[in-house]
């Protein structure tokens, strides 16, 4: 499948009133809260005006604060495009998307998903992008179709919040950031915060991370689909968590390259974190969500924050580790994180270079897709 090599960095700088849509695609459309020149002052307006056909459509949205819930469900190729001053650079991002919500599992009703709680979801309904129904015994549906969607230079929050006050112990619940079901979806120097499960990668799905950041304290990546993170920040806002809990599947693909997998990243601690907590050996990096979990990292920093033994068990009384079967594996680990002597290797393997190359984007996804943006992203 032929790559994209598209850049929109002309197009997402900051100009004059009346200029901004200039160097954009033809038929961009406009988002703003204070320009008047432009044509809705929500993303999800934005959203829903777009024709559901496979024609590309694309959306600049304007600085500021959004506090809304965004849904992707149109097929056709849709980007989000945020205005800043450096496309580069996702620290100097000046669109931010948040919502406030959480899934209380210890009150959790029949019909009560994971999936309700997101703040951006891009899958073509509901049915599709619930957690709870798969993916064991999720038959696939394709009538459901795949969307096609990338954003560039946006940030997205899920401020879970308990009695109207912000939840910043992890304590709250599943709580995403981003919800991805039955789409192909990329996002560059975008980032995602939450506390727990920020980033789901659920059924029939595939994401490609490119720069940016994901901010979490429990399973912050998670899902059963297929998941690279290039060149990402994983930063860690409390101890006892852990990075990745996937669920491995060859139900969709007729394969084993569901999974996750982090490459040319880091593990650090997150610049929110409580001053005063010691994360020092606190963040596993990741634990089975069933047996057949996938999560390979390679050539990551990793900080002082990670656990010594790398990744661990579910828990004592269910495993989930199968020798073989479940596929934890570490290659060029580098940085103050990293203890080859510490490592449980009856859990992981430290792979060989020669095991290394055997994942890669290529790999994973078959190739590189066209949805993925060589114009933007750099592969090692």
């Amino acid at each position: 499948m032929a790559s994209s090599a598209t850049t929109y960095s002309e197009c997402q700088r900051p100009k004059p009133q009346g200029q901004q849509l200039e160097s954009c695609p033809a038929g961009t459309v406009y988002v703003s809260q204070t320009d008047p020149q432009s044509t809705f002052g929500t993303i999800q307006a934005a959203i829903l005006s777009l024709p559901l056909d496979m024609s590309s459509q694309t959306i600049l949205i304007g600085p500021g604060n959004y506090h809304e819930v965004v849904n992707v469900t149109r097929k056709g190729p849709t980007t989000l495009l945020g205005i800043t001053s450096d496309p580069d650079d996702y620290r100097r991002n000046q669109v931010h998307v948040w919502n406030s919500s959480y899934i209380n599992q210890a009150t959790q009703v029949a019909g009560q998903d994971n999936a309700d709680a997101s703040v951006l979801t891009v899958s073509p309904n509901r049915a599709a992008s619930l957690v709870g129904s798969g993916p064991s015994g999720a038959p696939l549906q394709p009538e459901f179709g795949c969307v096609d969607f990338r954003t560039y230079n946006i940030d997205f929050a899920n401020r879970a919040t308990v009695n109207g006050v912000e939840k910043k112990d992890g304590q709250t619940g599943p709580s995403a950031a981003l919800s991805v079901s039955y789409a192909n979806a990329s996002f560059y120097q975008s980032t995602f915060y939450s506390y727990q499960d920020t980033v789901y990668i659920g059924r029939n799905a595939s994401a490609f991370f490119y720069s940016g950041e994901v901010r979490g304290w429990t399973d912050y990546l998670y899902g059963f689909g297929r998941a690279w993170f290039e060149a990402t920040k994983l930063a860690n806002r409390g101890n006892g968590g852990g990075l990745t809990a996937w669920k491995g599947s060859t139900l969709f693909y007729g394969n084993d390259t569901n999974g996750v997998y982090m490459n040319r990243g880091s593990v650090v601690r997150a610049d929110d974190a409580p001053a005063n907590l010691d994360l020092t050996h606190s963040c596993a990096l990741g634990r089975p969500w069933n047996n057949m979990s996938v999560s390979i990292m390679k050539n990551m920093y990793q900080s002082d924050i990670v656990l010594p033994q790398g990744y661990i068990i579910w828990s004592k009384s269910d495993p989930r580790i199968v020798p073989g079967l479940t596929n934890f594996a570490e290659y060029n680990s580098m940085g103050p994180g990293w203890n080859a002597t510490a490592r449980n290797q009856s859990i992981e393997t430290i792979l060989t270079q020669d095991q290394a190359n055997l994942y890669t984007v290529e790999t994973v996804f078959g190739g590189i897709p066209s949805w993925i943006d060589l114009g933007t992203a750099s592969l090692a």
